[in-house]
């Protein structure tokens, strides 16, 4: 699997941006309560706008439909150094979760990394990003969670791969793992890009439900480093708003949901990571009728800003290496 890096990478990124560029998606969504969010052209100017300040950009593989999947690292360059490496997108309707990523990937350019590296994939599914903006663009409702293969790309990851909980059974077709463990492009390139990283800290950014997870998602059974895993997620869920996020396993927090092939579970069990996921907004309990039929409203909060703010404060000692 190649990879682009560099200029290739660079040109890549700006032919996709000219390819998908509108007019400003926020504009369009407004009269429907969807809150200020950004098109996918939109979120390749502000990875753009990463490399401007120094991000390293790279091209690690093409999505179903040939879409670039981009990757951005900060800090050291060294193959061998300490990694944070941070995701987000890897189900595509869960917006907020990308434009907390983009705002802690601007406070991590101007930390002092030291020997750290953080390597970032903030759209890992871009064929399903780019179907929930032409549906939003559209005026159309709909609840986009696959690839363009109709795959959960969060149940492909080689992680106790297509081990299901009820739920997962009852509803395969919403929890769709795929024919094999990275059957799919998207996870086939995240896998291989950090195969060769030392990975010690991961942070997957999704939406929704308040709460910072951490593996496993598999199994009740408590994990051989819980404690650290406890530590940080505990840290981080109490001041990610004034009213504490939950921190616990993943497991406990969704029965017969979480289950085989997440992406926490695989860089906790592949590559020894404390590995957490940030759920980045609490329930919608409160949705204003306007915004009840809307599935792009039930995962992400009408005024992200709030959020992006207080979570970047929250899990940026974690990303940047800090000591617990």
């Amino acid at each position: 699997m190649s990879v682009l890096a560099d200029a290739e990478a660079l040109a890549a990124l700006r032919a996709a941006r000219s390819a998908h560029q509108g007019p400003p998606l926020a504009e369009l969504i407004a009269e429907r309560r969807l809150g200020h969010y950004r098109g996918y052209g939109e979120l390749l100017g502000e990875i753009e706008s990463l490399v401007d300040r120094g991000a390293r950009l790279s091209v690690i593989g093409r999505s179903v439909k040939g879409e670039p999947i981009f990757a951005l690292q900060l800090g050291a360059s060294r193959a061998n150094a300490r990694t944070t490496v941070t995701l987000s997108a890897v189900h595509p309707i869960e917006w907020i979760g990308v434009e907390t990523h983009l705002a802690l990937l601007r406070r991590l350019a101007d930390a002092h990394l030291e020997d750290r590296a953080v390597v970032a994939v903030p759209i890992v599914n871009p064929d399903g990003v780019l179907r929930v903006d032409a549906h939003l663009r559209a005026g159309l409702r709909r609840f986009v969670r696959h690839n363009a293969h109709g795959v959960d790309l969060n149940r492909n990851f080689d992680a106790r791969w297509h081990d299901r909980g009820i739920v997962q059974r009852l509803l395969s077709f919403v929890f769709a793992s795929g024919s094999r463990p990275a059957s799919e492009p998207e996870v086939a390139a995240l896998a291989h890009h950090l195969a060769p990283r030392r990975i010690d800290r991961a942070l997957s950014l999704h939406s929704f439900g308040g709460a910072v997870l951490y593996p496993s998602a598999a199994t009740i059974w408590p994990i051989w480093d819980a404690v650290e895993h406890r530590g940080w997620a505990k840290r981080i869920a109490d001041a990610a708003d004034t009213k504490p996020y939950r921190a616990l396993p993943c497991a406990w927090w969704a029965w017969g949901i979480t289950s085989g092939g997440l992406e926490l579970d695989w860089l906790h069990e592949r590559h020894g990571a404390v590995s957490l996921l940030v759920e980045c907004s609490r329930r919608n309990a409160g949705l204003h009728p306007a915004r009840l039929l809307e599935p792009f409203a039930w995962f992400n909060p009408e005024r992200p800003a709030a959020v992006t703010a207080a979570l970047c404060e929250a899990i940026l000692p974690y990303a940047r290496g800090d000591s617990l």
